[in-house]
């Protein structure tokens, strides 16, 4: 197998979540690429790994310009990080319902939670085959999996579970698995603070997910142990979702 160093590409990596999963990945030994269409964002938080004494790169990036991630990974293999994992934790929420929601605000939705995931695994997808044991992790939401009342982000991360079961084709016998991770109610700054009271009244633990949990979740599917979980999305949200949804009977 390939000698190729086991850099970890996090999209996305300046929010809440992406920050917590590169600070995750960073503990554990992982060189990390950061990336982020914020590149102060991105760069922050390599910086904030770097003084800890992690491995870190920082590159700000638009993950829906398909050639700015073909360069993207020129740079990477120049530099001898090209990814073994791949996560893709980049994604925009608009809370407007349908009437506040124009096609071209439901495009651009789908083509930054979806399509930009698609290419980012596409560009690095034959990486991941030959370091023989590559990983794609895709933060979806439990939005994907239960009706929702933001009909654009609900339809992308429906369609970002999907293509990860189709992914699986793909990679078929490749040692790539490729799995969704679904948070609920999640303690980032996307969190709507407004509505954190009703997230608590609906969910069996009576707490929001933390970003750390869903990190951890990251790790232990990018291990030896969990080479055998492949095409699945695992929801983290406190049980809410298994008992009944965030919406029923009152919106948010």
């Amino acid at each position: 197998m390939s000698s190729m160093p086991r850099s970890t590409l996090i999209t996305g990596a300046g929010g809440g979540l992406g920050s917590a999963i590169a600070r995750r990945f960073a503990a554990t030994g992982h060189p990390v690429v950061c990336l982020d269409r914020d590149e102060a964002a991105a760069r922050r938080t390599a910086a904030a790994l770097s003084s800890a004494g992690a491995e870190a790169t920082a590159y700000g990036l638009d993950i829906t310009d398909e050639s700015a991630v073909v360069g993207l990974r020129e740079s990477l293999a120049d530099s001898d990080r090209l990814p073994r994992y791949v996560i893709n934790a980049a994604g925009i929420l608009p809370r407007g319902q349908m009437a506040d929601t124009g096609a071209a605000c439901f495009r651009h939705v789908l083509d930054v939670n979806v399509t930009g995931a698609y290419a980012v695994i596409r560009t690095f997808a034959a990486d991941l085959v030959h370091s023989g044991a590559g990983r794609v992790l895709n933060i979806s939401s439990i939005a994907g999996t239960i009706g929702y009342p933001f009909p654009a982000y609900a339809a992308s991360k429906a369609a970002l579970i999907n293509l990860t079961r189709a992914l699986v084709l793909e990679f078929w016998g490749t040692g790539v698995t490729v799995n969704a991770v679904c948070p609920g109610a999640m303690d980032t700054p996307m969190l709507d603070r407004s509505a954190t009271a009703a997230f608590l009244r609906k969910t069996p633990t009576r707490r929001v997910v933390n970003p750390d949990e869903v990190a951890a979740l990251c790790a232990y599917l990018i291990s030896e142990d969990a080479a055998g979980i492949n095409g699945q999305s695992i929801v983290i949200d406190g049980g809410a979702t298994s008992v009944f949804r965030y919406t029923d009977e009152e919106p948010l």
